[in-house]
């Protein structure tokens, strides 16, 4: 069985090596690995994943790259180098110039080895790379300046270099995330793209997978009262938002996403992109609730349970999922959309009706990982998330 020679530079929790290791076994190839990252969390998780792999636990600009790859030739680069330099998240922040240029290590590497085939993937913002005004900031005139210089770079070295935005969700993935791919291949290698496998409209395709297929219903929510730390007024405002404008006219579910803005989305589409900093989103659980009853009594309850009696006169009303996202520009969608980003920070909590209460509780790695699309087997750090 012939063995590939791959790095995954700027590797995490071992999303690539799992695509890469399983196309590699598709196709009957076996691979030598070696993961670098200056992060030891990030070493830790993805040692923990493949430990096979040889580890590098320090700046990938510290590495000579004939000491990783002893014979010189290389089959496969995968780099994901920092975007949050990058990224439009950052919002109006000063950027730092030396965060952005460890892409150019990509390109020492393409000096010093025979590398056949890159892959980097990146922010769509990316293509913007340009330099920093005299405030730590975009040069809005030099936008994309540097961004073509360093695909020139690529092509100097003998790459044939192509690169596309592509949406997770329209590959059966249940977020939004959409992220830069560049492909530079030599030596007469083809380009090849993955043809989508789902649609937005599901008109020719399967429809985008939707957010609420990676919630663990089973998880209980704490009430939004009696909190030890109340629930922040932007965060009650946004769910009430949601509220108004879906449980109005329909009880269909739906996601508010708590960074800023208002902008629902449904249940039955992906999450927007799931990011790095983790769980943001909040769910409010379906639940039946009465409307022709006089009494004080609870008149809710959760659709795990029986209906009350039914009578002639229509009375129960069917109260839907919400998700909010906890930072930021705040949006809202109905939950049969994907999920937004996931990112570095804490962001998704779910919300949850229970009688004529809510509960709250934010997502939890493993919901994010599935809305990622990580393996159930995948080893994560482990993190307490509130």
């Amino acid at each position: 069985m012939k063995q590939l020679q791959i790095v995954d530079m700027f590797c995490g929790g071992g999303g690539e090596s799992t695509g890469i290791t399983q196309a590699a076994k598709q196709y009957h190839f076996d691979i030598k690995l070696s993961a670098i990252n200056h992060w030891k969390r990030a070493i830790e998780t993805h040692t923990a994943n493949y430990p096979f792999a040889e580890h590098y636990e320090e700046p990938v600009q510290n590495l000579d790259p004939t000491n990783v790859v002893p014979g010189g030739k290389l089959d496969l680069l995968w780099a994901s180098p920092e975007c949050t330099h990058h990224s439009n998240a950052r919002g109006g922040r000063p950027r730092s110039d030396q965060s952005r240029a460890t892409a150019w290590e990509i390109c020492k590497w393409a000096q010093e080895l025979y590398i056949g085939r890159i892959i980097i993937e990146n922010v769509p913002e990316f293509t913007s790379w340009g330099p920093l005004d005299e405030n730590g900031k975009p040069d809005p005139a030099r936008k994309g300046d540097v961004f073509r210089s360093f695909i020139l770079a690529l092509e100097s070295l003998g790459y044939t270099v192509e690169w596309k935005i592509l949406c997770a969700a329209d590959f059966g993935v249940p977020t939004t995330r959409r992220r830069l791919f560049i492909q530079a291949a030599k030596g007469g290698k083809k380009i090849i793209w993955p043809e989508p496998t789902n649609s937005e409209t599901g008109d020719k395709l399967p429809k985008w997978k939707a957010a609420k297929d990676i919630i663990d219903w089973s998880i209980p929510c704490p009430s939004i009262r009696n909190r030890k730390k109340p629930l922040a007024p932007a965060t009650i405002r946004r769910i009430e938002y949601g509220i108004k404008k879906y449980w109005k006219d329909s009880a269909e579910p739906f996601l508010a996403i708590l960074r800023g803005t208002s902008t629902v989305r449904s249940l039955e589409k992906p999450l927007p992109t799931v990011t790095t900093s983790g769980a943001h989103y909040a769910l409010i659980q379906p639940f039946i609730m009465s409307i022709g009853q006089t009494s004080a009594k609870d008149r809710s309850r959760t659709i795990d349970k029986p209906l009350p009696t039914v009578c002639t006169k229509q009375e129960h009303c069917l109260v839907s999922p919400i998700i909010v996202e906890y930072y930021g520009n705040g949006k809202a969608r109905p939950v049969e959309e994907p999920l937004p980003t996931v990112t570095t920070k804490d962001r998704f909590g779910i919300v949850i009706p229970d009688g004529i209460d809510i509960g709250f509780r934010m997502l939890q790695p493993h919901e994010l990982a599935a809305a990622t699309d990580f393996q159930a087997t995948t080893s994560l750090p482990e993190t307490k998330v509130r």
